[in-house]
């Protein structure tokens, strides 16, 4: 006599390891709008999506791109790249007439001290209300590059070459985050 299957398939995007329908399902039971961040070693993007019935929303957007209109000339796959995009997504939700949502990490590893969570900083000092712990936001120091500028003067000047001079990396971050909050 049968008992029904042995396995079950699971979904699709399940099985291409790209949601957790657990954790999607508790998001969106919040009714809250969710603050999508995502990361890569060359970009980072930071959404702020509804979900409605005929699927999912985008209300506002940034990626760290966009940052290069405001003057970013370093690479845009770092901490201080992260917290200007979450940063200038919190604007842009502003404008969109939000004041609230959830962090949506998605399958990243919640390590402190992250982009995502870098992220996340950035959409909070941009005046949206984003339920948090501060204990997971990295120093403000690192949050600037100051770290990267340290790292950059050890290096032989054989070894460093490149287009952007990463020693002058927090002011810089200063220059564009001027440069965002007066656009």
């Amino acid at each position: 006599m049968a008992s029904g299957p042995r396995y079950k398939v699971p979904m699709r995007r399940r099985r291409e390891v790209r949601t957790d329908y657990h954790q999607r399902l508790r998001l969106l039971k919040s009714g809250k709008p969710r603050l999508v961040a995502r990361k890569s070693n060359n970009n980072v993007t930071a959404q702020l999506v509804a979900t409605g019935p005929h699927g999912d929303e985008t209300l506002a957007s940034a990626q760290a791109t966009d940052l290069e209109e405001y003057g970013w000339d370093a690479p845009t796959g770092n901490l201080p790249s992260a917290y200007l995009t979450g940063y200038l997504a919190g604007l842009r939700a502003r404008e969109a007439d939000l004041d609230e949502a959830v962090l949506d990490i998605g399958l990243n590893t919640a390590t402190k001290g992250s982009k995502v969570f870098a992220i996340q900083e950035g959409v909070i000092d941009a005046g949206l209300d984003v339920p948090h712990n501060e204990s997971v936001f990295a120093d403000w120091s690192r949050t600037r590059g100051e770290h990267i500028a340290d790292y950059a003067e050890q290096l032989d000047e054989p070894l460093y070459s490149g287009d952007f001079d990463a020693t002058e990396l927090p002011e810089h971050f200063d220059d564009v985050l001027e440069s965002i909050q007066e656009d």
